[in-house]
């Protein structure tokens, strides 16, 4: 059964991150999701930088989409989010699609 959140007006997803450092090591403090964006568990190939994949299960964005992500790192937070592939946009027929990134990064913190 389709939903407001999907196919006839478009996606409509928001996600929203917080991370912080403790004791040495980033962690994800706030994760807060409406729709289909969805992140699998931290990881940590290098040290204390935090690593995320952001998901979005439909797998492309396409007219009618509005995916926000908002990422929002605390002092000295060190962290790396990522998608398992490139990003797709596919064509429309008129209408269109958004993708929104809002970063907020306080003093001494690094985001890739």
């Amino acid at each position: 059964m389709a939903t407001r959140a999907q196919r006839s007006s478009g996606w409509m997803a928001d996600l929203s991150l917080g991370f912080k450092l403790i004791e040495g090591k980033t962690v994800l403090s706030h994760r807060e999701r409406k729709g289909p964006l969805a992140v699998q568990r931290s990881f940590y190939p290098e040290s204390g930088v935090c690593h995320v994949y952001v998901l979005h299960p439909p797998g492309g964005v396409v007219g009618g989409d509005t995916l926000t992500v908002k990422t929002d790192l605390a002092d000295r937070a060190e962290a790396l989010i990522t998608t398992p592939g490139a990003t797709k946009f596919y064509r429309s027929a008129g209408s269109v699609a958004k993708q929104i990134q809002i970063l907020s990064l306080s003093k001494q913190a690094c985001l890739e």
